[in-house]
């Protein structure tokens, strides 16, 4: 018999449609703060002066940013991710497959959509090659939607309390360092790694939550290992 999903505690099925809800009521509010010109351009052009004072200033920071964007970037995260989505098929854990590439997928496509309808402008004294528009940011959205996936696939499987919680620090180290490399390449505004981070904990938990719904617990969680 197939078992449910082994929710991580902090995450139960309920809890992760209020955190969807709640991301998602953030993300919304910024969102219109952003598109309106409010007050928060303001502190990102300020921010944004500084990282380019700054990048600058300290050439190695700079090279570190650069690196830790490049490997942030789509060309690198999506193989990873098909890769690892192939390692869970391999292993007998279908369900698992099906909520990363559902999962990715929905989160990529939906920040299309957003991209459009805002059109925010890039900063203009980029220090790295970007193209299109910046709300919300594309590699920040990539390396965090990753992050949260590992984390949410990989916390059952783990039995011991340690590596669960290397695994979480680790996800959101780097999460958070691609975030912050874009900020300081002056290639996105910090609202649009803020807006990402919030699209993601929006994104993310709610496709989790509708797959439980509508395949039912044991087809997104449980491997063949559990019959």
């Amino acid at each position: 018999m197939d078992a449910d999903l082994d929710d991580p505690p902090t995450l139960t099925g309920s809890l992760s449609l209020k955190l969807a809800a709640r991301a998602g009521a953030a993300f919304v509010l910024l969102t219109v703060l952003v598109a309106s010109n409010s007050p928060v351009t303001t502190f990102d052009a300020w921010v944004s002066r500084g990282a380019h004072a700054l990048a600058l200033a300290a050439p190695l920071w700079r090279q570190t940013m650069a690196v830790v964007t490049n490997a942030g970037s789509t060309t690198i995260i999506l193989p990873l991710a098909v890769f690892g989505g192939l390692v869970l098929i391999v292993r007998g854990r279908w369900r698992q497959a099906v909520f990363v590439v559902v999962a990715l997928t929905v989160t990529l496509s939906a920040r299309l959509i957003v991209l459009a309808l805002v059109a925010r402008p890039r900063p203009v004294d980029q220090l790295a090659p970007a193209a299109n528009y910046a709300y919300p940011s594309g590699h920040s959205i990539a390396s965090a939607a990753v992050a949260l996936i590992v984390v949410m696939v990989g916390w059952p499987m783990l039995r011991r309390r340690g590596a669960r919680i290397a695994l979480a620090v680790a996800a959101g180290v780097v999460a958070l360092a691609v975030g912050v490399s874009r900020v300081a390449l002056v290639v996105h505004w910090p609202t649009d790694v803020l807006g990402a981070w919030l699209f993601v904990l929006a994104v993310v938990p709610a496709v989790w939550w509708v797959l439980r719904r509508w395949l039912g617990p044991a087809l997104v969680g449980a491997s063949t290992a559990d019959r």
